[in-house]
């Protein structure tokens, strides 16, 4: 399987994407580099000095579900990969390696988000958004241990498009007045139609099929205007998935969630009513822009109690998501206060009606 391998011009060290900087940073000689520089990735071993990707071995094709082995260009280990696996490190001389069989032709991305968040800064985002759990269990941030903290692009469809939608119902203006001691009710209906054109953007389904990928639509969103056209370059130093799905095998649910989408715009603009429900919908996609993209997410494991506990980190925006242990003997104190209260006020309502 072909690999790849960033080294710097100016000792031959590996290069790796730097958050921070968003430069191509060599530990080594602390050199650093702009994707500029870094110019064009070759189809080829080359010996060029310049910054540049060693490829080896020949493209293989490959299969879902199963694993490979491959060789390491900077210390020539041989090392196995999952089939969803598109950039790794070595086990043996922990050098970045980009599977590039695995994101090139008709599987290479259209655009990159890269990471703007460093690790420790991705640790930082979890501490902060731990904090703000009332029901943690006591302990928990003195005692869970963490296991595995990993940088990981994953694969998402992007979808940009343009729909013709249509609504119909019905719908009621209310009026009420007093005269006297006589309150009077005036109900008016109507049908309405609303039709239009309606542009949506950013509608991002994963492009994996495992179930934890779940874990990481929870970081949502992240800001497009910041993608950048994909480079192998970008995967450095980080994990990567490939993708596992084809736009055939998310079309039927991107096709719901647009129409939902669509028909949501067109009740935004049913307006004056006291009530209206819909009473037919429907949708037709004008155009539609399909993009792979790659987006950035700091994975974590924790160990905790015996139980391992998963946790995501937007690597762009740094929103967190994840489970956590909760507290039973909290959420029963709050429980028991929430219902003296509502047991408190509604004795005190019945007092005064008697």
């Amino acid at each position: 399987m072909a690999t790849v391998s960033f080294k710097c011009k100016n000792c031959g060290g590996e290069l790796l994407f730097d958050p921070d900087s968003q430069k191509f940073h060599c530990e080594y000689c602390d050199s650093y580099f702009t994707r500029e520089e870094l110019g064009e990735e070759p189809e080829s071993k080359t010996e060029d000095p310049a910054p540049r990707a060693e490829t080896v071995q020949p493209e293989e094709e490959f299969n879902e579900g199963e694993v490979v082995e491959y060789t390491c260009p900077s210390c020539g280990a041989q090392v196995i990969a999952e089939a969803s696996t598109a950039a790794t490190w070595c086990y043996y001389c922990h050098n970045p390696v980009v599977l590039s069989s695995r994101l090139s032709n008709k599987l290479k991305p259209n655009k990159v988000i890269p990471f703007v968040l460093d690790k420790e800064q991705a640790e930082n985002a979890f501490e902060q958004w731990k904090k703000k759990k009332w029901f943690l269990k006591p302990g928990f941030s003195r005692e869970a241990r963490l296991e595995k903290m990993s940088g990981v692009y994953y694969p998402y469809w992007r979808i940009n498009c343009r729909t013709q939608g249509r609504i119909s119902g019905n719908a009621e203006k209310i009026r009420t007045w007093r005269t006297g001691n006589t309150e009077y009710k005036e109900t008016k209906k109507y049908q309405f139609v609303r039709q239009g054109q309606v542009e949506l953007r950013d509608i991002t389904f994963t492009a994996m099929n495992r179930a934890d990928i779940d874990l990481t639509q929870g970081v949502y969103p992240f800001d497009y205007t910041k993608a950048q056209d994909f480079s192998m370059a970008y995967l450095s130093g980080f994990l990567a998935e490939r993708r596992m799905t084809e736009t055939g095998d998310v079309r039927p649910r991107a096709q719901e969630k647009i129409q939902g989408y669509t028909r949501e715009k067109l009740e935004d603009t049913v307006k004056g009513y006291n009530h209206f429900s819909v009473r037919d919908s429907n949708c037709q996609m004008m155009e539609e822009h399909w993009e792979y993209v790659m987006l950035p997410a700091w994975v974590m494991t924790y160990q905790y109690n015996g139980e391992t506990y998963y946790y995501a980190v937007n690597g762009q925006t740094g929103k967190t998501c994840g489970r956590l242990p909760l507290s039973k003997a909290r959420l029963a104190a709050l429980f028991g206060v929430v219902t003296a209260v509502a047991f408190g006020v509604f004795s005190l309502i019945g007092g005064l009606l008697l």
